[in-house]
């Protein structure tokens, strides 16, 4: 497999090499790892089997290259989330609608990811398992931090955290992306299920505390 030369090449090359990870992705979706072949996404992608080899490589090193961009996507999720704000509140709504985008941008790559992952190499497979424990863990304290300011129910912690993320991450199995529903509305969906206000309600209640806020200053500095 070639490396590119320049910047501009690598901008085409890493597109080509999505595209082709996206159609190997189709692929294994509906014919599982074992059955699909090389030949099959070369079809898929309208190209040839040398141009598969030559971007990527093997159906194995499809595979890993698939598990590693979930990865990637996952701790991406997890870091701008974490970056929204200070207050575990929109923290986890961050989390919970970066997450969302991901899992219905990449939906084939997040269900080839949930049901090929035992067909990984074992260094691969210890990798991402590593890093999807470390997300789960970080999301955890943030739902323990908002439970802790009331904003969430005071079930178990580990119990409400899988079920954020599993709810989240199994929307791949009945999203469709010509559907009217985009990937923030349904994010906003998942918040309010686990009591979370949407954005548009947040922004605004913060507005109107700020409104408040504000004018008890004035209050007060009148009365003093």
């Amino acid at each position: 497999m070639e490396a590119p030369d320049s910047a501009g090449q690598d901008t085409a090359w890493d597109h080509k090499r999505r595209l082709i990870l996206d159609g190997a992705a189709a692929v294994f979706s509906k014919r599982g790892y074992v059955k699909g072949t090389t030949k099959e996404i070369a079809a898929e992608l309208d190209l040839s089997q040398p141009a598969i080899y030559h971007y990527v490589g093997s159906k194995a090193d499809l595979l890993r290259e698939i598990a590693q961009q979930v990865d990637h996507d996952l701790l991406d999720a997890l870091r701008r989330g974490l970056a929204a704000g200070p207050d575990p509140i929109t923290q986890l709504r961050a989390i919970i609608t970066e997450f969302t985008r991901a899992v219905v941008t990449n939906h084939l790559t997040f269900a080839v990811y949930r049901s090929e992952l035992r067909w990984l190499e074992p260094a691969v497979a210890e990798q991402v398992d590593g890093d999807e424990r470390a997300f789960i863990a970080a999301v955890h304290d943030v739902v323990e931090r908002a439970q802790a300011s009331g904003s969430l129910p005071q079930a178990p912690s580990a119990v409400l955290t899988f079920a954020i993320l599993n709810m989240v991450s199994e929307t791949h199995r009945w999203y469709a992306p010509v559907g009217p529903l985009g990937p923030d509305a349904v994010a906003d969906a998942y918040c309010q299920l686990i009591g979370l206000s949407n954005r548009a309600e947040a922004d605004s209640f913060t507005e109107t505390n700020d409104v408040e806020h504000k004018h008890q200053l004035r209050q007060d500095t009148r009365a003093g």
